[in-house]
């Protein structure tokens, strides 16, 4: 019982942790992709002025 009750609390522990580093690169992923279009709005600016 007790091996049982502390397999499926490192089960729950692990998922948390693999769950949190997916949600943390697909964040950093899309401030990326936020930094490319402010580029290319600064881009497509001075190519009109």
């Amino acid at each position: 019982m007790k091996i049982l009750f502390l397999s499926i609390i490192t089960a729950v522990v692990l998922g948390a942790f693999v769950a949190s580093y997916f949600i943390k690169k697909e964040q950093e992923n899309n401030i990326g992709n936020k930094f490319l279009r402010l580029i290319r709005k600064f881009d497509s600016w001075q190519m009109l002025r």
